[in-house]
């Protein structure tokens, strides 16, 4: 498994748990600090298939 996807999957539960405070706080920074983390969490794990996707395909010489 690449790097990418692991960590991509750490800042969206990184995000989630900071939305989850949010809402019990009231705080819209945090929900907008959860939001991008979750957010950037699930484009790291794209590329980070995408990237495997590629590097598994045969290159033709």
């Amino acid at each position: 498994m690449n790097s990418d996807i692991i960590l991509g999957r750490w800042k969206q539960l990184k995000g989630q748990i900071w939305q989850a405070w949010a809402e019990l706080s009231g705080s819209d920074c945090a929900w907008l600090s959860g939001s991008n983390d979750c957010l950037s969490g699930v484009l790291q794990e794209y590329y980070g298939r995408e990237q495997e996707a590629v590097s598994s395909k045969k290159q033709p010489h």
